[in-house]
């Protein structure tokens, strides 16, 4: 008969480490977005969007296009979302095109982040391709 309770009680604090395992994760990926929304915002970056292809990617649950106006404000992009996911106490992303001057793209594993010129945006137009994805309105986010 003990044996049978404490086999119970070890069950039931497995299912809650496990639940509140997955209820921190899930919380930590519902700011995610937030997170870098507000970076690229605090940077003045323009036309964000936001899209939900959770379900729709197995290889990311969100995608964010945004522009900016120079160069100078790309690197600053790149280097204010990575400060702030570190500060959050997330994985530091990887960057594609760190050298360039018009196009980076920040994996941060559950999101990717592009960060155009108005120029090379209207150029690649990634909108188009997006057309099917639901878009997440920016205000539901804060």
């Amino acid at each position: 008969m003990l044996k049978l309770f404490l086999a119970d009680c070890l069950i039931k604090i497995s299912y809650l480490s496990w639940a509140m395992y997955t209820a921190n994760v899930l919380y930590k990926l519902d700011k995610l977005p937030l997170i870098i929304i507000e970076s690229l915002e605090a940077i003045n970056a323009t036309d964000i969007v936001l899209y939900d292809t959770r379900g729709k990617s197995p290889f990311y649950d969100y995608f964010v296009i945004s522009s900016v106006t120079s160069d100078r404000q790309l690197q600053g992009a790149i280097a204010h979302v990575q400060d702030d996911l570190s500060k959050a106490k997330y994985q530091v992303a990887r960057i594609e095109g760190k050298n360039s001057n018009s196009w980076v793209l920040i994996d941060s594993k559950d999101i990717i982040v592009n960060v155009f010129t108005k120029e090379e945006r209207v150029y690649y137009n990634l909108e188009k391709m997006l057309v099917e994805i639901e878009q997440i309105k920016l205000e539901e986010l804060k």
